[in-house]
């Protein structure tokens, strides 16, 4: 039976998570607010704003939070891991050396990362957008 996390534990992650939702809705209500303010037919306007919303939440949700978030989370895992099995180091010198790597690894992903997703989107939900709404890759 698995115990249930204690509760220091579940407020921050709640909080973290919240966050989250607001980093992916802010630059799709920029993104809202700049596609309305183009002049064009109320229908086309619509259908570019919906668009635009569409399109950054999706890619700042999986770009900026569920691919990066993944990435580091496993390599913290695995760097965990070796560190445990290759080195007699205390607990808490790996536990530091572990973060220390997986906040070096932010740099290096970043790229890679955009450019999947991007890759990803052209190949799949932007296909489904209506040609006159198309929006710049983000």
């Amino acid at each position: 039976m698995a115990w249930p996390a204690p509760t220091c534990w579940r407020m921050p992650l709640t909080k973290a998570r919240r966050l989250e939702r607001i980093f992916c809705l802010c630059p799709s209500w920029i993104k809202c607010l700049c596609a309305h303010q183009v002049p064009s037919p109320e229908a086309g306007r619509r259908a570019r704003v919906t668009v635009a919303v569409v399109d950054t939440f999706v890619w700042q949700a999986l770009a900026s939070v569920a691919i990066p978030g993944f990435t580091i989370n496993r390599v913290c895992a695995a760097s965990l891991y070796v560190l445990g099995t290759a080195t007699r180091w205390p607990l808490a010198v790996r536990k530091w050396t572990t973060t220390v790597l997986g906040l070096l690894t932010i740099p290096i992903i970043i790229h890679p990362i955009d450019r999947s997703v991007d890759f990803l989107l052209d190949s799949s939900l932007r296909k489904l957008y209506p040609s006159v709404g198309k929006p710049s890759s983000s």
